[in-house]
């Protein structure tokens, strides 16, 4: 910044993957950037040449969150700069859509409302708003005991998907789980799952996810960008998305999203999730993300100003200069090499996979590696952070005491050499 400190600064809360993205973007804006980071977070924001401070802070769940309360407001008083906080990991979404209320009134959230927050992030009311507005959803169910959780299992039919309430949550090392018939789900719930309040059940639906980045004003959207994913870093898919591809917008997407965002009253940057399966045509909606996500890059980079337009909505300015009927660019991929390698070890230490599966999945990420045209962590502008995080998950996919000492659990196609081709999530 030629040595002079630019009057405003913006803090982003989360040191997770789309914080680069948003540094970067920021950074451009005429912003002094800051992040936050608790514990040397995924998205080697440290390293990066266009962030100019970290701010190291307690834990959200320290003390229910009223040790980050205290720090973040006596840092705040001693930064007159900073005259905005843009959160990128849900933990940040979620507090700050219950206590922006405590924040110093100058400072802008660059984050949906409250509300919006609220109603999106809440599983089950998500999936009866869009059940109410014509949207396709698998059948579903909402358990609170062991016994719920069998007998609303067996009504809504096998095979079923099993996820906690909340994103925060996670079933073991996993966002959800699959369970194909009831001697599964018995094999994988003998108990209640310790901390979760509760659980909810869809019928899994085995297919492609497709991914819908928006942009939208009073419920209309703006701006629609529609990926599938080809590959996650879990074996039955249900994890984060390590391979993906730009593809034209789906007439029938296009419409549920519309609907989905009118319902809501959306204002804001968001990602909607549907899964179609290939075979049959049947389709069915997952979810409602109100914030930014971890394939971010893959949208900005083709043109999607999610991050302009999120703090421009947050200032207060609806007139984003955004033709509805714009579409990007498709058949560009994208790859998230790091998420890949981590992917590859917690297979290894769960006993998930052996050699063969490894040298399959190294393949995998190599090629992913080489098509890509958008890296979600690399930049050629700014290269140190995803250079960091790949030597330090190298080091962790290759170090012996990652590797379990069980057999890899059968040898299915979803289990060995049919990583990443078991309907990705």
């Amino acid at each position: 910044m030629n040595g002079v400190a630019p009057e405003k600064s913006v803090l982003i809360l989360g040191n997770y993957r789309p914080t680069l993205t948003v540094a970067r973007t920021l950074r451009g804006e005429g912003f002094r950037v800051i992040v936050s980071d608790a514990d040397h977070g995924d998205a080697g924001a440290r390293y990066s040449r266009f962030v100019d401070e970290m701010w190291d802070h307690p834990h959200l769940d320290e003390e229910g969150g009223a040790a980050f309360q205290e720090a973040l407001s006596a840092f705040l008083d001693q930064r007159s700069d900073i005259t905005t906080i843009f959160p990128v990991s849900e933990e940040f979404v979620v507090w700050l859509a219950a206590n922006a209320g405590a924040l110093p009134a100058q400072i802008i959230v660059v984050s949906p409302e409250p509300r919006q927050v609220d109603l999106c992030l809440d599983k089950k009311k998500m999936l009866e708003l869009a059940s109410r507005a014509g949207v396709e959803c698998a059948p579903f169910a909402v358990a609170g005991t062991l016994e719920e959780l069998y007998e609303r299992s067996e009504k809504i039919g096998y095979p079923v998907i099993v996820r906690p309430f909340s994103h925060l949550h996670r079933l073991g090392h996993k966002k959800a789980v699959i369970c194909a018939n009831r001697e599964e789900l018995a094999a994988i719930f003998p108990a209640w799952p310790a901390g979760q309040p509760g659980l909810l059940l869809q019928r899994y639906v085995s297919g492609i996810r497709h991914n819908h980045y928006f942009i939208a004003v009073d419920g209309e959207i703006l701006s629609l960008l529609e990926t599938r994913i080809t590959r996650t870093d879990h074996l039955d898919g249900t994890g984060l998305a390590t391979e993906g591809t730009h593809v034209p917008v789906s007439e029938a997407f296009e419409r549920d999203s519309r609907r989905l965002v009118r319902e809501v009253g959306y204002t804001g940057i968001g990602l909607i999730q549907f899964v179609r399966d290939a075979e049959s045509g049947e389709v069915t909606f997952l979810e409602l993300n109100p914030r930014t996500v971890g394939s971010h890059r893959c949208a900005e980079a083709v043109g999607m100003p999610l991050t302009r337009a999120a703090l421009e909505l947050a200032r207060g300015n609806a007139d984003l200069g955004l033709d509805p009927a714009h579409r990007y660019p498709v058949g560009t991929v994208y790859a998230w090499v790091s998420g890949d390698l981590y992917g590859m070890k917690e297979a290894i230490s769960h006993g998930e996979i052996g050699m063969a599966g490894v040298m399959t999945w190294a393949f995998q990420a190599i090629r992913s590696m080489a098509r890509a045209r958008i890296h979600l962590m690399f930049s050629w502008r700014d290269p140190l952070p995803a250079l960091a995080l790949l030597v330090r998950q190298s080091a962790r996919a290759l170090t012996p005491a990652s590797w379990s000492t069980k057999e890899p659990r059968g040898s299915s196609p979803r289990s060995e050499a049919g990583i990443g081709f078991a309907g990705p999530r």
